[in-house]
Parts: C-alpha cells; structure tokens; sequence
C-alpha cells in the first residue's frame, strides 16, 4: 500500500482518463445531506443518548447508497464503570457527557431502517476501544 498526500493523488490521477476524485465533504450531522456511496461516522454517537442516536444513525442511513460505518464507545462493564468513577471528580470535564452504546442498540437501529450489519470489529489502543460496524442495505 502506497499512501499519497492529497496533492500527490491528484497528480497522479489527473493523467487517467476515467478515474473521478473522490468528494469529501464535513459538516453537522444534522444539516448534512445529498446521497453518498459510503457514510462514515467515527466516534460522534458518543454525544448522543441512544434514542437520539436511533434518529441520527436513521439520518446518516438516509445518506448513504451503499454503506455506513459506525463507530461508538461499547456499553461494557469496564466502560461503564470508568464512566462512574469519572463521575466522583468535579471539573469541566462534567459538560460533556459521554453516552455508551450496546451493539445490540447499534444493530437494532440500522435494522429499522432497512440496514444489516456486515462486519464488525474492535478498535484499541492502551487506553482506548471502540466498537466498529460495517452495515448495508438489508
């Protein structure tokens, strides 16, 4: 795998006929819309209490053509007990709150609206995991 800066793709695409750009485009996720091979939502759902992420996953669902790939912070044990404990100290950090999400919430949202999971998998690092969902049209 070769790995380009956004310049150095373009140059090199520019020479073959046929090869389109790819678009990307960021905004709010509530005022975002058109149709999109593929939407990505890395680490937001966190933001979101689960009734509020059913309507923001069925919102990104009604974007995308083909695929949707979600990640969101697991409702674990491990999870839910750090959430706690962080609770017990005072400090900014109290403004935003972090909502944890089953997967089984996950699934059953996309499964709402027409979507199947295809692929599933866990992100880590030493302090840090995330579920990961790869879903299509049912």
């Amino acid at each position: 795998m070769r790995l380009y800066n956004p310049l150095q793709a373009k140059e090199e695409l520019q020479g073959n006929e046929g090869v389109q750009m790819p678009k990307f485009e960021v905004s709010d996720l509530e005022s975002l819309n058109g149709k999109y091979d593929t939407v990505v939502c890395l680490d937001v759902l966190i933001h979101y209490p689960q009734n509020k992420a059913d309507g923001m996953i069925a919102h990104l669902a009604s974007l995308a053509e083909n695929r949707v790939i979600l990640s969101f912070a697991p409702k674990t044990f491990y999870y839910d007990l750090l959430k706690r404990i962080g609770e017990l100290f005072p400090g900014p950090s109290k403004a935003t709150r972090a909502y944890l999400h089953s997967e089984a919430d996950i699934e059953r949202a996309l499964q709402k609206v027409g979507w199947k999971i295809r692929k599933r998998g866990l992100t880590t690092t030493q302090f840090y995991f995330s579920r990961i969902v790869e879903a299509v049209r049912a």
